[in-house]
């Protein structure tokens, strides 16, 4: 993502009796390459899930989500589009952005 890219979010995970709504900005690359939330090895969120929950490290991406909406967690990104040259927020073209609807 050298140029300016067009990225779009993922669709929310969430299940009707979600209590807690952790929100993100915008998938970054290697999100986006894996099309799973937070798929970067450097990104602390799966390895506070596996503490707070016993999670094994090792465990699939679908049981990982049946995890958080379990424990009533929902996830989303506040952009559902925008363009920028990174994975970085501070590259996001602000006239681009287009938030997610939250109604």
């Amino acid at each position: 993502m050298n140029a300016m890219t067009q990225v779009h979010s993922f669709a929310p995970i969430s299940a009707d009796d979600a209590e807690v709504l952790i929100l993100g900005s915008m998938p970054g690359k290697a999100s986006l390459e894996a099309n799973q939330y937070y798929a970067h090895p450097r990104n602390a969120f799966w390895k506070i899930i596996e503490r707070a929950f016993g999670l094994d490290p090792g465990s699939r991406y679908t049981d990982r989500i049946k995890i958080l909406t379990a424990n009533q967690i929902a996830l989303w990104d506040v952009l559902k589009t925008c363009r920028r040259a990174s994975s970085l927020d501070s590259d996001i073209v602000e006239s681009s952005i287009i938030p997610n609807d939250f109604e």
